[in-house]
């Protein structure tokens, strides 16, 4: 994972992008890849903060400053998109933003949850193959060399 302050770019870059597309009149649905990456962005911020994590370099005390840092900076720019939206097009079209927002977090869970599956479908098949290759070779080995 990005440390807060990468991440922190990222959310900057995608908000720039938004507030510049909505200056031009351009709707939320219109622009759904950077209110996603708007969106996961300060979701990564937010998870990062309220994680606790050990680093092999630099203290606790600077990671979790780091991070408050980075959180309070994407709230602003999330508090300004929002009143941004609601100022230009109606509390509706801040409502579309969150349902969006809503659809993006369903759609990375559901993915997540099918990513861990496949992986342990695959650690499955890794296991009984090579416990066929174990069985064979035992029974290969107790053929030519016991009997």
């Amino acid at each position: 994972m990005l440390d807060p302050i990468s991440i922190l770019g990222v959310a900057t870059t995608a908000f720039t992008t938004l507030k510049k597309g909505f200056e031009l009149g351009r709707d939320a649905e219109s622009m759904i890849k950077d209110v996603g990456r708007f969106m996961h962005s300060v979701d990564d911020i937010r998870n990062l903060h309220n994680q606790k994590k050990k680093k092999k370099f630099g203290s606790v005390e600077e990671e979790s400053l780091e991070t408050y840092v980075a959180l309070k900076k994407a709230r602003k720019m999330e508090d300004e998109l929002r009143n941004f939206m609601i100022a230009s097009y109606g509390v509706n079209a801040w409502n579309d933003i969150l349902q969006i927002q809503a659809r993006l977090r369903k759609e990375r869970k559901e993915a997540e949850l099918i990513r861990r599956k496949e992986q342990e479908e695959l650690i499955k098949m890794v296991l009984v193959i090579l416990a066929i290759i174990l069985a064979t070779g035992l029974g290969i080995f107790l053929y030519f060399f016991v009997l």
